[in-house]
């Protein structure tokens, strides 16, 4: 171990006020305001010291950490590959190689046919020190792919779409996503989310594809700081959900996936302290809740009333139910 004293970072005076409370953050000036791209000197002088400490404290260290590191890349299997899922006419599977730290995505027709390689992950990911996967989502019918990726480490993602029947990719790219992206029942475009200044997704946009990403449409947006929005879609894919939430509430609104303009239907309005999510199946809704008990219960309700739930499956003390799934 280096007897070398670790870095200290300076104190410098600074203070903001929020919510009538006046704080102060010395070190606030760690902070870029260019983040995630950092260019400030003092900072950038600081990081390295911080490095420099660090490396010299693991320095002795070393081999025993490249002989764990061995050790637990043995036991690992590197050319790991998942099972394949059916999903249409296609089957689709991710698969590692040898030495690989990201996937390639495949996908090979259910009645026979050569295997098709969607997406290349360690290409993308290739003179880029860092490289996340975000969102990944087929056109229902097979023909577009729709990701996002960030390879910033800014955990703001840009939403890409490829063509898979020629291997391009369209104009359209969306910088600042965060969500999942749901394909509208045409496959004329799809829903996502941006994060806003808060890292928080606060709102549901639908993008055409084709046209520019300013015209997207705004279909909800959330008020309150402390929730989050998502979007997702039901079992049968015939509705699109809108979930807000936050810890303890929240509050879903559905979208006929053919007419995703059309105005969202409140499931049920928000009760704090209430969660609850939704799946269909037989154009009837089941939700999975736990408005009367920690432990959840499943209830059912009708299209026309989705606010009015019938109990099918009451709360158990020994039971905790985790989630539902109509299939």
């Amino acid at each position: 171990m280096t007897n070398t004293p670790p870095p200290v970072a300076a104190r410098r005076a600074h203070s903001f006020t929020a919510h009538g409370q006046t704080i102060d953050d010395p070190y606030a000036w760690l902070k870029d305001d260019g983040y995630p791209e950092v260019t400030d000197p003092d900072i950038l002088a600081y990081l390295a010291e911080e490095n420099a400490y660090y490396e010299a404290a693991m320095a002795p260290h070393k081999p025993l950490v490249d002989t764990l590191y061995e050790e637990m890349k043995a036991r690992i299997k590197e050319d790991e590959s998942s099972v394949p899922q059916k999903d249409g006419d296609w089957l689709y599977w991710t698969a590692y190689e040898t030495g690989g730290e990201y996937r390639k995505w495949w996908r090979k027709p259910v009645a026979g046919g050569p295997d098709e390689l969607l997406l290349d992950e360690p290409a993308l990911a290739e003179g880029h020190e860092y490289f996340r996967l975000g969102a990944f989502s087929v056109s229902n019918d097979g023909r577009y792919l729709a990701y996002a990726i960030d390879d910033n480490g800014s955990e703001r993602f840009e939403v890409r779409v490829k063509d898979l029947h020629t291997g391009e990719h369209l104009p359209d790219v969306i910088p600042g996503m965060l969500s999942e992206i749901v394909w509208t029942a045409d496959d004329a475009g799809f829903l996502y989310g941006l994060a806003n200044e808060q890292w928080r997704t606060d709102n549901a946009r639908f993008h055409r594809l084709g046209t520019p990403i300013e015209q997207d449409v705004v279909l909800f947006h959330e008020e309150d700081e402390g929730f989050r929005v998502g979007v997702g879609e039901t079992s049968s894919r015939k509705w699109i959900t809108i979930a807000t939430s936050d810890h303890v509430t929240s509050e879903i609104y559905l979208l006929p996936a053919h007419e995703p303009l059309a105005v969202p239907i409140l499931v049920s309005a928000r009760q704090v302290g209430r969660e609850y999510d939704v799946d269909d199946h037989d154009n009837t809704l089941f939700i999975h809740t736990n408005d009367t008990d920690p432990n959840f219960r499943l209830c059912t309700a009708q299209l026309e009333e989705p606010g009015v739930w019938t109990e099918l499956i009451p709360p158990a003390r020994d039971f905790y139910m985790t989630g539902v799934e109509c299939y």
